[in-house]
C-alpha cells in the first residue's frame, strides 16, 4: 500500500460505513404506519359490530380496557365492564349508524408527540329510538370524536368518544 491509499484508507472506510448505515431497513415512520393502517381496519370491524349491535363488538378490546369518563360527572375512567351492559342496555332501546365516511386519523403518543399507531376521528352518527304503539320512532344526528389506543396485542386499551351524548340521549326520550 502507498502513502497515498494509507492516508485515504480511513475515510474511504467512513464513506463505506455511513452509506452501509443508509441501507439499515428501521424505518420506524412506515412500521408505525403499517400498524395505523391495522388498527384503523380494527376500528371499522368496531363500528360494524357496533352498528349491528354484535356481541363480538366487546372481543375488540382488552379484557383491562378502559373508556375516558367524558360525560358529565363521570369518574376518570370506566373498566370495560362497567362499560359493557351499559353499551348492551343502549342496543335494547337505540338503533346506531355511522353516516359519514370513516375518516381514520393517527394518534400520537402524549409525551413524545410521535405517531404511535393510534387511531382518532370524527365522526357522524345517527342514533335513533324506534317506533313503539304509542310513539313515532324519533332520530338525532351527532358529531363525535373518538380516540383508541391499544396494548401490544392489538386490542382496544383506552378509548374516548366526545359528543354531546346525554343531550342526544335527552332529545330521544323527550315525548
Amino acid at each position: 500500500m502507498n502513502v497515498f491509499q494509507s492516508s485515504f484508507a480511513p475515510i474511504i472506510a467512513a464513506i463505506g460505513l455511513t452509506f452501509a448505515g443508509c441501507n439499515t431497513p428501521t424505518d420506524t415512520k412506515a412500521d408505525v404506519s403499517a400498524i395505523f393502517d391495522a388498527n384503523a381496519a380494527k376500528i371499522a370491524h368496531v363500528f360494524a359490530d357496533f352498528q349491528a349491535e354484535d356481541e363480538h363488538f366487546f372481543t375488540h378490546f382488552a379484557e383491562d380496557a378502559f373508556w375516558a369518563g367524558t360525560s358529565l360527572n363521570s369518574p376518570d375512567s370506566i373498566p370495560l365492564a362497567d362499560v359493557s351492559p351499559m353499551y348492551r342496555e343502549l342496543w335494547g332501546k337505540y338503533d346506531y349508524k355511522l353516516t359519514s365516511e370513516p375518516n381514520f386519523l393517527p394518534g400520537v403518543n402524549p409525551n413524545s408527540k410521535e405517531t404511535d399507531g393510534s387511531v382518532r376521528g370524527y365522526f357522524r352518527w345517527n342514533i335513533t329510538k324506534t317506533a313503539t304503539d304509542s310513539t313515532e320512532a324519533k332520530s338525532v344526528d351527532i358529531k363525535i370524536y373518538e380516540s383508541f389506543d391499544f396494548n401490544a396485542e392489538g386490542k382496544i386499551a383506552w378509548t374516548q368518544v366526545y359528543g354531546n351524548l346525554q343531550s342526544a340521549y335527552a332529545s330521544l326520550e323527550q315525548q
